[in-house]
């Protein structure tokens, strides 16, 4: 199968478009000269005109001087340091980081640009085997030789001839062009054959050899690629599939570029906090941070944690990354499970982290409240002999609650206040009622004698509960008007801090609604 050499790039024209004049350029010995200096071996002579591979030539041309001006030494840009360069990046008081290119994806343009190459490769043929006798130096040899030897032997018949009387002849010109036609016969049957044979095993052998040279050509360039997929491959692993597989573990991705980056940062730190660094050089150090800081930032990881007033010690403490889904995931489940522990927590003792206490708690309160305002009630109402005050205390309990009724009996009769307050100072469990809001609010109970949070709720559920005309259902609006009377009501009657949210709460109000109504109306504690 034919396929198209890789020898396509002719030297001579290619140095006359580099700028090189016709008249510089020679041929020596396979070589191509530049100014009668060696400047390239020919891989391919055809007719007299030379050619090699693209690369072959880029390659030579890097150490010519093209005339124009001194050619500098080429400088790898990985002979330059990550220092040196961000240090030559500094230009008056802004420094720029230019991050380095990745070696994995300059080794798979290497490969990319190899195939490209090797695709269009063609063996060449040999042009067709033809002999000419009158261009082999060989044939002219042999001839000359056949010609002197058909003389020599004519001369030598024509003196014995002339021996032996008969002289010049038809005869002895017969006998001449006999011997001459003999030997050119001999030249014609014999050695052109031989000749021939000769001139077609040299075209072989060069044939031969031109393929296998082109063989060994090919061969190196498929080496070189293959060379340069194993390096890609090295390179792969070490600079993407590692940090991938670290990143599964840790949840933090970290590409070879910003691994780089964080080294040269690094490397400044330790440099600007060097004994006797001047000022002048910290400065230049700090810019030159700053710059890879601002990269840092630019692909998502957070530089503040090297920042300026972050020492190299503190620094090298960090673990940096940008945060995998797989990572952000693990970070929601910690929270998840640190509100749920919280919260579980807050369960158990009754009381959330917040102050807030849970609703198993609140209706414990409640029913605590309930029992000993109910035992108190029964102890200052057996206590109070005179039935008329008896019936009208009832009747403001039952309405208003225990403190209300309290205070409108010591407005209507001394006796019988009396009578109830003694009976309730005499029993543990009537007491508590008096003292029990007091150790809710840190208050003393003459403060508070107004209705329980269950009356309140109660009396403000009936004052507010409407008839749907059509069902006949009963609720409270949830209109933001009825709200706010419920709160402005509510908070009207004075109850305790924290049961008047509990009693609001209760009639169908949020707690982002009683903290809005607060700050409209100034109120703060609750």
């Amino acid at each position: 199968m034919a396929t198209t050499s890789p020898y396509t790039t002719g030297i001579r024209s290619a140095l006359n478009n580099k700028g090189v004049d016709n008249s510089r350029v020679g041929y020596k010995d396979g070589f191509v000269t530049v100014d009668g200096k060696n400047f390239l071996k020919a891989d391919l002579n055809n007719k007299g005109t030379t050619y090699t591979s693209q690369a072959n030539f880029d390659k030579a041309i890097g150490g010519l001087n093209l005339g124009n001006q001194p050619t500098a030494s080429p400088v790898s840009p990985a002979s330059v340091s990550p220092m040196a360069q961000a240090a030559a990046n500094v230009t008056g008081k802004q420094a720029v980081y230019t991050p380095p290119s990745n070696q994995a994806v300059k080794t798979l343009g290497k490969i990319g640009t190899g195939i490209d190459q090797s695709a269009g490769f063609q063996f060449t043929t040999p042009e067709a085997f033809s002999y000419n006798a009158e261009s082999d130096p060989a044939y002219q040899s042999q001839l000359a030789l056949a010609k002197q030897n058909a003389a020599d032997q004519q001369i030598d018949t024509n003196a014995m001839l002339r021996a032996s009387g008969q002289g010049k002849s038809s005869y002895s010109e017969t006998v001449a062009n006999q011997i001459g036609n003999k030997a050119m016969s001999t030249l014609s049957d014999t050695i052109i054959p031989q000749l021939m044979q000769q001139a077609y095993q040299r075209y072989t052998d060069d044939a031969n050899r031109n393929l296998q040279t082109q063989q060994l050509n090919y061969g190196v360039s498929q080496d070189q690629l293959s060379n340069l997929s194993s390096l890609y491959g090295l390179q792969n692993q070490e600079y993407f599939q590692n940090p991938l597989i670290e990143s599964e573990t840790t949840g933090n991705y970290l590409p070879e570029e910003a691994k780089a980056a964080i080294s040269n940062l690094m490397g400044l730190k330790g440099q600007a906090e060097t004994k006797g660094v001047t000022a002048a050089e910290r400065a230049d150090y700090s810019q030159q941070a700053d710059a890879i800081r601002s990269y840092l930032d630019s692909i998502g990881i957070d530089s503040t944690k090297y920042g300026a007033n972050i020492s190299a010690a503190q620094a090298s403490q960090v673990t940096p990354g940008i945060r995998t889904l797989q990572g952000q995931q693990l970070d929601q489940q910690n929270e998840q499970q640190q509100w749920e522990n919280r919260f579980n927590y807050g369960q158990a003792t009754g009381q959330f982290s917040n102050g807030q206490k849970t609703l198993q708690a609140q209706q414990m309160d409640t029913a605590n409240s309930q029992y000993a305002e109910q035992f108190a009630y029964q102890k200052a109402r057996d206590a109070i002999t005179d039935q008329r005050w008896k019936t009208e205390f009832d009747e403001n309990v039952r309405q208003y609650g225990l403190g209300y009724g309290l205070q409108q009996l010591s407005q209507s009769s001394d006796d019988a206040y009396r009578q109830a307050q003694l009976a309730l100072s005499q029993d543990d469990n009537a007491r508590q009622w008096l003292t029990y809001g007091d150790n809710q609010t840190g208050t003393t109970s003459t403060k508070y004698d107004g209705l329980t949070a269950s009356q309140a709720i109660s009396s403000l559920r009936d004052a507010f509960t409407v008839e749907d005309d059509k069902t006949g259902t009963k609720s409270i609006p949830t209109d933001t008007a009825t709200k706010e009377k419920i709160y402005q009501q509510a908070m009207s009657l004075g109850l305790p801090d924290g049961q008047d949210s509990q009693v609001m709460i209760s009639l169908g109000l949020t707690s982002q609604d009683i903290a809005a109504y607060d700050k409209k109306y100034g109120v703060s504690g609750n």
